[in-house]
């Protein structure tokens, strides 16, 4: 089948979505699929560039003001029916509901030409990170929901990463057929017993004591003053240390929140790091902790969870579908960083619960997440959109 795949945000971009889409080009790939990408660039140019066996067209890209370390597009809407004309693809994979995604599916829509659509936004995404929208909030909050909505119901089929995802679309009025398919993990990259050494070293992570580990983006919408706000608590019975892996604008706020409380010593901030460096880094900790409440599934928790560690979680979205709690984690009520903290305390101390966890960790992305199952799973959703298409035809 050939695909081709549109997106606002493509690798090397590090967020979870942008590394997923190219996990799922390469994966398409190499069960005999022709893939093709249309993705903003780094310049204000257009250009074509080979990624290993496939080319990703690289759309002229302005700075996203809203996040500076992106580039989006500038109204491509003649673009992108040239790009759908030399590519003549079967089926399109549109990633965003922004200006590609939208003019993408005027075209396909036009030209007859299935779409799938893949949701990966929820408002809380961009709206927790606006200071002073309270009184404005319910109705962006709305209005974007209806907005997604309206852009999803144009597509021949709909996924999103969780039922708790689809299920968000389908109570805000989804009528297009859909199937909740998880981003996976390649559980050949992440996993247990990886050699630490190196990289304990060069980032200074502790070996004499528990790790507590975030990896991700340090933006406001993750909420990670939380995290930062429960280590007083923690330390109060564990000596820890807290090691926040990614880089993000809420970065300077947090080094001053733990400065504030007197744990800046404990708190390692990494910034960014290479990707290779992701799957040893997890084995280099004790426990993954996560209070963002916006997350349509999560890709660093699965990455965690490959490499068997057990997970603390805000009990928001779904991430529930990921910490089972008492299975192989423990959930906290969404803003209550004391909780977070006593589920901490009442984690470490267990070595016997500590190994359950781990363990069932393991077993829940083994029979749930694999990227297998995701390929797999998509290739099946290009059909049922093409077939879609051709009985509206």
């Amino acid at each position: 089948m050939k695909v081709l795949v549109v997106t606002e945000s493509y690798w090397p971009n590090a967020d979870g979505g942008a590394l997923f889409e190219r996990r799922l080009v390469l994966g398409l790939i190499g069960r005999g699929n022709q893939v093709s990408v249309w993705a903003p660039g780094p310049k204000f140019k257009s250009y074509d560039e080979q990624d290993g066996p496939y080319v990703i067209h690289r759309e002229k890209g302005v700075l996203f003001l809203a996040n500076r370390k992106y580039k989006v597009s500038l109204f491509p809407f003649i673009k992108a029916y040239r790009v759908i004309r030399a590519e003549r693809p079967d089926v399109i994979h549109i990633h965003n509901a922004y200006w590609m995604g939208l003019f993408t599916m005027f075209w396909a829509r036009l030209l007859k030409i299935p779409v799938l659509a893949t949701n990966h936004f929820m408002p809380e995404n961009a709206l927790l990170n606006l200071k002073g929208t309270d009184f404005v909030y319910k109705p962006l909050e709305r209005f974007i929901w209806s907005f997604l909505v309206w852009f999803h119901n144009r597509a021949d089929f709909v996924t999103s990463p969780t039922p708790t995802a689809v299920k968000l679309l389908v109570d805000h009025g989804l009528k297009a057929p859909h199937e909740p398919i998880s981003n996976g993990i390649d559980t050949k990259v992440f996993h247990p017993r990886q050699d630490t050494g190196a990289v304990a070293a060069k980032y200074q992570i502790a070996t004499d004591r528990p790790v507590l580990i975030y990896v991700g983006r340090l933006d406001g919408e993750k909420r990670l003053d939380l995290i930062i706000s429960a280590l007083p608590l923690i330390k109060l019975q564990q000596n820890v240390q807290l090691v926040m892996v990614g880089s993000g604008k809420a970065m300077n706020d947090l080094k001053a929140q733990a400065n504030k409380l007197g744990v800046a010593d404990d708190i390692i901030f990494t910034g960014y790091i290479d990707e290779d460096e992701k799957p040893v880094i997890y084995n280099a900790a004790s426990v993954f902790v996560i209070s963002s409440p916006a997350e349509l599934q999560s890709i660093v928790t699965l990455e965690a969870m490959a490499t068997g560690l057990p997970i603390i979680s805000v009990d928001v979205a779904a991430l529930k579908e990921l910490c089972h709690d008492d299975q192989n984690g423990f959930l906290f009520p969404r803003d209550d960083f004391k909780a977070l903290a006593e589920r901490v305390n009442k984690l470490l101390p267990d070595k016997a619960l500590m190994s359950s966890f781990s363990k069932e960790s393991m077993n829940i992305v083994q029979s749930l997440h694999s990227t297998d199952v995701t390929f797999e799973k998509y290739e099946t959703a290009y059909k049922r959109a093409v077939k879609h298409r051709t009985d509206r035809a």
